[in-house]
């Protein structure tokens, strides 16, 4: 699913909902994914919906974006919430019309940061929205939000994008398991320090990309159930290898050589 294409469509008929909060599927980098992402689009926003002809290398410096801090802040302040005097400010920001285009933008980094008082001081921005404007919240620790900012959202989730190093491992590691019997394949892979489950985790990413037909997902989702039952019940190692040479011989190696 390209949700940057989804918005950009909506946009373009004027669909944009008003208040969206996104999350990343990433571990690594979720902070800068959403970031990029929500910078990304409005950019394309402005230059190909309303036909903007400036650069935006900084949405920092366009009157009609608002963005709460440049960076993450440091946890360890006294402080680590968004104060209320910000929150105040993005009321106000909203309260005027928008300058140089049709739209106005605001991007609200870590969710996590939201109190009570300041999501209370949002209430009525958020349930009745002033002109075009669009808020994005984003979620990078993944954490649940207070449900007053919960309810009043549409919810995206970006995919897991697999690194061009990652993918090129994954792709080693199969094809040095695409001619080993079940023996030597538990054999080799205890011998390794990246155990079953870095390798789970990486197949369910590239594999959730892969798949189209309605059969491949059923197998996929099977699996996943077989492999969370033997972590309830701390099956060994070498049942849990097993597992997964019988799903990449049944559904995975088949398909390297196409």
């Amino acid at each position: 699913m390209n949700i940057h294409q989804i918005l950009l469509d909506k946009a373009i008929k004027n669909e944009l909902a008003h208040f969206y909060i996104i999350e990343s599927s990433s571990s690594e980098n979720p902070y800068e994914d959403l970031i990029g992402f929500t910078h990304k689009f409005i950019r394309e926003y402005y230059q190909k919906i309303e036909g903007s002809k400036q650069s935006l290398l900084s949405l920092m410096d366009h009157p009609d974006v608002y963005v709460m801090g440049t960076h993450p802040e440091n946890e360890e302040k006294k402080d680590p919430n968004y104060p209320v005097s910000e929150a105040e400010a993005l009321i106000r920001f909203f309260e005027f019309k928008a300058v140089q285009g049709k739209r106005k933008f605001a991007v609200i980094p870590e969710g996590h940061k939201i109190t009570n008082v300041v999501a209370n001081k949002w209430l009525k921005l958020l349930e009745e929205p002033l002109g075009n404007s669009t808020i994005f919240l984003l979620n990078p620790k993944r954490q649940k939000l207070i449900e007053t900012i919960h309810s009043r959202a549409q919810h995206l989730r970006l995919p897991f994008q697999t690194s061009h190093q990652g993918l090129d491992e994954l792709k080693s590691f199969l094809s040095a398991s695409a001619g080993q019997s079940l023996v030597q394949f538990i054999e080799s892979n205890a011998k390794e320090p990246r155990d079953v489950s870095f390798w789970s985790n990486e197949l369910i990413h590239w594999e959730a990309e892969q798949l189209t037909s309605p059969e491949s997902k059923v197998a996929l989702v099977n699996w996943l159930k077989s492999l969370k039952e033997m972590e309830t019940f701390h099956q060994p190692a070498a049942t849990k290898w097993t597992l997964f040479y019988s799903y990449l011989k049944q559904y995975v190696l088949n398909r390297l050589s196409r």
